[in-house]
């Protein structure tokens, strides 16, 4: 996606495209369209690249993109341009950069084209009973970093 356009959707690869096609197909671990929209999906995969602190570039974009703009939740709109903010170096100086919406939209559907390899990785390699109880885990852990944290202050 070229910044200076202003987007009117979120994009994501072909890959993805055909990803999602197979997690409509299974509804795996309730992400098909049977479960969510598209916009919290998109909001869930790029939850998965922010936590992963990896953006990956989205390569050959599905043409049709993922979600129209007009079709964006509030919560995932909330979510992407929060997380914009918070990898500014100088938030007091660069706060403008957030009209770029190029930019935003950028960096959410790299976070997001991650996640969406993280997803297939599930897929391809977890039943959904597995992961749930993985993702639990990974729950207890951070709880107990946020604890230990909270301790020390």
């Amino acid at each position: 996606m070229e910044t200076s356009k202003m987007p009117d959707r979120l994009n994501y690869s072909t890959k993805a495209k055909q990803l999602l096609e197979k997690v409509d197909e299974v509804n795996y671990m309730g992400l098909g369209l049977k479960g969510i929209t598209r916009s919290e999906l998109f909001l869930f995969a790029m939850s998965l690249g922010v936590e992963s602190k990896t953006k990956t570039e989205v390569v050959n974009p599905y043409t049709g993109g993922l979600v129209l703009d007009k079709s964006i939740d509030s919560k995932t709109q909330a979510s992407m341009y929060s997380q914009f903010i918070s990898l500014l170096i100088d938030p007091d100086n660069e706060l403008d950069a957030i009209a770029d919406k190029g930019h935003v939209y950028k960096m959410a559907e790299q976070y997001a084209n991650t996640g969406f390899e993280i997803i297939a990785d599930y897929l391809n390699k977890k039943k959904p009973k597995d992961l749930v109880w993985d993702l639990f885990l990974e729950l207890d852990t951070q709880y107990e970093e946020i604890k230990n944290t909270m301790n020390r202050s």
